[in-house]
């Protein structure tokens, strides 16, 4: 079978921007990840075949400690299942990444977070291993951290990149975020533009990852610049405002179909016509967006560097508090205006120092 347009652009309307009315309509999930280094030396700690401990060896002594379940993903390291509905995984380059379930209020969300990461240091910490909270490693270059999930997604992801530029590449493997799940509303049109129009300001706040390899770069967050630049075709700000469900259309449209193979990649609208072109196809085309604001069964506000948990009701109060109350949200439309892709730049670049932000 092949898919039409006019069936995508229903099923964008439908699924990702379809307004929700809930019964915790304050609800936010976190995913926040972090990169782990050898305590002594720097050196990036990998999930397995490390002549020292593995992180995978450390969490599953963990997880079998803390009742955790954990799930076999082949010949990749493995992932894990807490009791209240967290789960514990890899990001390409070994990075760990703790994803919340949703939580009815902020609270709740930094409580069990920061809980979490507590149990996760302390036993890295008594296996020499220190995770950091930067938005990007800044010890190790690129060729010290190989790629340690080899689904296909991840190989063909790589093989994509490749094509393309280092920024891809240093992105799976080298970055670290922290993400924030917020409900779609009752409104969904409006929290969509206040999201993208937030997401600059959202990216200079916490910059923290300037230092990349052991050396200074030119950006507050060397992490922003290495997703703005990874492939323009999936990647910035997605907004319009006569109609912002065409606007996500398009933008999926046109890029580039990752599955489609290369060398001849072709964009994904010119892709669908192919015959065995099917619904699992466009599903997984869509998660290889990287929208500073991506739409799922929520909006997935994408465009802080990882905090350390400490620190983490800073972004997570800041966000929900402008987005969730209704007269803070129409009092920060009003004055940040519209989304800005210019405004975007200049916040991986020069963070709080560009006089607009500050």
């Amino acid at each position: 079978m092949s898919l039409s347009e006019a069936e995508l652009l229903e099923d964008v309307r439908q699924r990702l921007f379809a307004p929700i009315r809930s019964a915790n309509p304050h609800v936010i999930g976190l995913e926040l990840e972090l990169i782990p280094v050898h305590k002594t030396t720097h050196t990036r700690a990998l999930a397995t075949n490390d002549e020292r401990a593995s992180t995978a060896e450390v969490l599953s002594l963990l997880g079998r400690r803390e009742g955790w379940h954990e799930h076999s993903n082949g010949g990749d390291p493995s992932s894990w299942k807490l009791a209240d509905g967290a789960r514990i995984s890899f990001e390409p380059g070994g990075q760990i990444e703790i994803s919340t379930a949703p939580k009815p209020t902020a609270s709740e969300a930094i409580d069990s977070t920061q809980g979490l990461v507590k149990t996760l240091r302390d036993a890295m910490s008594n296996a020499g291993i220190e995770l950091l909270a930067r938005g990007v490693d800044p010890f190790n270059a690129i060729d010290a951290v190989p790629l340690q999930l080899q689904r296909e997604r991840y190989t063909g992801m790589t093989r994509y990149f490749d094509s393309l530029g280092p920024s891809g590449v240093q992105m799976m493997r080298q970055t670290a975020a922290l993400q924030l799940n917020l409900e779609r509303g009752e409104d969904p049109k409006f929290r969509w533009r206040l999201l993208n129009s937030l997401a600059p300001i959202v990216v200079a706040l916490f910059a923290n990852s300037r230092q990349y390899a052991r050396k200074p770069t030119a950006w507050a967050s060397y992490r922003a610049q290495l997703w703005r630049t990874l492939d323009p075709s999936r990647t910035g700000i997605i907004y319009d405002e006569t109609g912002h469900v065409e606007r996500y259309l398009c933008f999926a449209l046109d890029a580039i179909a990752m599955r489609g193979g290369g060398p001849g990649y072709r964009a994904f609208r010119e892709w669908i016509h192919e015959p065995a072109i099917n619904r699992e196809d466009w599903l997984f085309h869509l998660s290889t967006l990287f929208p500073e604001v991506r739409p799922k069964e929520f909006f997935e506000l994408r465009s802080a560097d990882t905090i350390d948990p400490d620190a983490l009701a800073a972004p997570v109060v800041f966000v929900t508090s402008l987005v969730y109350d209704e007269e803070s949200a129409h009092r920060t439309a009003e004055l940040i205006g519209a989304p800005s892709e210019k405004l975007l730049e200049r916040a991986g670049r020069l963070g709080l120092a560009d006089p607009e932000i500050r």
